[in-house]
């Protein structure tokens, strides 16, 4: 992801995420204890990271 688009994604989906009920605001910026907290409340009991790349961030959640 070059730094415009993040810089881009921020600006725009972030914002549009707070205007929401949740406003969670996850985005590209989220990481991944953030998403094991979104992910655990959903009711998810397993959660493993199945790839990881400089730019990638892959997690599997299981009931």
């Amino acid at each position: 992801m070059t730094p415009g688009v993040a810089k881009s994604l921020t600006f725009i989906c972030t914002p549009a995420s707070r205007a929401q009920e949740v406003g969670r605001c996850l985005g590209v910026q989220a990481g991944e204890q953030r998403l094991r907290e979104v992910v655990s409340s959903g009711g998810f009991t397993s959660l493993r990271r199945a790839a990881r790349t400089p730019f990638n961030l892959v997690l599997e959640a299981r009931p």
